[in-house]
């Protein structure tokens, strides 16, 4: 029955890295994915291991032999396993401001991970895949205004809408090492890629006023650093628990990015691609994603029970958006703090039953948000529940992760989001990898 799971999984989650995204939304005001990914380079996406999705935490503190963290280079040097792991998350969205509401959908690969170990339980390395910040949205704005030929009183009508896609995707290798029995610690070096499109098409009521749909894209790219360190330590309170501290560090990255924004006209009776800012001196621009520093501490009542908690700061006070000066100014010092529990039955020696091959998790985390708009802080507050299905034959297990969020704030004339989804994950151990010998 395991293998059938792990087998559809498979299935499933090929199918979402083909997809890429689904949206399935009604009206107006925010389509595809958050409406706060509209402001800068898109909303950040934190780097969070398939272990601890169910906390709703980066899993930067907890590690396990069943799937591979990257959350925190450290724990790279712990594997015994060659590993590999593949994510895919669905949100849907609820957006509404005073007046008006709207419904969207994102399906999208969260993350691609495989880890080798170069030296069992001491020195390993990793290669990934995952989205630093996610810009997808559509934005639908209509009204009017007098023309300012004269010849026709009456109002024009038009309607805009936006579509926006894209964001910074992280290709990132790195290696972990255990210097002790009780310590490791993790360097990794990332190519950051910056890729971001919007597509604007305005419509008039007024056939003497032509249609118009402009296309700007941003492209650039930029080198990472990112460090990371485990601690962990047996016996602390009574003989069977055990207390773990990771931690890591994210320096800026800086992106040197170029614009170019055109669209179509009729020159000579001819549709021609017209580039709208050739000339112009902010073709050229700066992208910088900000510092970041995450601990997390894990403390393991015994082997079946542990609670773990998380405090993520991100610079985003001195992050850049050179293409857009208000923009950037909406950016500010971003707060995450989480607390989570697991339960883990399946470690018993003899199964107690079928729900004893899962493993549950729960969570909660707060997050002040990277962006201040009308004096308002657009905070979220997540509620995670997640199970595991362990396989008893090898280290590989399927992990399911629900969450509710909810995002912003109505006041000043701003937007409120319910965020509701999940997140699969699968999870391959070293018989996946390896050929098996035998003697």
């Amino acid at each position: 029955m395991t293998m059938k799971l792990i087998q559809i999984t498979t299935i499933l989650l090929l199918s979402a890295m083909f997809v890429g995204k689904a949206n399935a939304q009604e009206t107006d005001l925010a389509k595809s994915g958050s409406f706060y990914s509209v402001f800068g380079f898109g909303n950040p996406v934190d780097a969070t291991s398939a272990y601890s999705q169910g906390m709703g935490l980066t899993g930067v503190s907890n590690y396990t032999n069943l799937s591979p963290s990257i959350s925190n280079p450290a724990h790279w040097g712990l594997v015994g396993y060659t590993q590999g792991s593949i994510s895919a998350s669905l949100n849907n969205y609820r957006a509404s401001d005073a007046v008006s509401s709207a419904r969207g959908s994102l399906l999208a690969v969260q993350n691609f991970q495989v880890v080798f170990p170069l030296m069992r339980n001491e020195l390993g390395i990793s290669a990934s895949f995952t989205p630093v910040t996610r810009s997808d949205f559509q934005v639908f704005n209509e009204g009017s205004f007098d023309p300012i030929d004269g010849l026709n009183l009456d109002p024009i009508q038009y309607i805009s809408n936006t579509l926006g896609s894209g964001g910074v995707n992280r290709f990132e290798v790195g290696a972990g090492y255990r210097v002790a029995s009780w310590l490791a610690v993790g360097y990794a070096f990332s190519a950051n890629i910056l890729s971001q499109q919007q597509e604007n098409t305005l419509g008039f009521s007024n056939p003497n006023y032509s249609s118009t749909v402009t296309n700007r894209n941003i492209q650039g790219y930029g080198f990472g650093n990112r460090f990371g360190i485990f601690l962990n330590k047996g016996s602390v309170l009574r003989n069977n628990d055990q207390i773990a501290m990771g931690a890591t560090l994210s320096l800026p990255v800086s992106i040197d990015g170029e614009r170019s924004i055109n669209t179509f006209r009729v020159v000579e009776n001819s549709r021609t691609l017209i580039q709208l800012d050739e000339d112009s001196p902010d073709r050229d621009g700066r992208v910088q994603l900000p510092l970041e520093f995450n601990i997390g501490l894990t403390y393991n009542l015994s082997r079946f029970v542990n609670v773990s908690t998380e405090l993520m700061y991100q610079d985003w006070g001195n992050a850049e958006y050179s293409f857009s000066s208000t923009q950037e100014s909406y950016f500010k010092e971003r707060v995450r703090a989480g607390l989570g529990v697991q339960y883990h039955p399946y470690r018993a020696e003899q199964a107690a039953g079928f729900l004893s091959n899962f493993k549950y998790g729960l969570g909660a985390s707060y997050d002040t948000g990277h962006l201040a708009i009308n004096g308002e802080d657009i905070e979220t507050l997540f509620l995670n529940a997640g199970i595991g299905l362990i396989s008893r034959r090898a280290a590989s297990s399927i992990d399911l992760n629900f969450h509710y969020g909810i995002r912003g704030t109505q006041s000043s004339n701003l937007v409120k989001e319910n965020i509701w989804g999940f997140t699969l994950s699968l999870n391959l151990a070293e018989y996946m990898f390896v050929r098996p010998q035998f003697q």
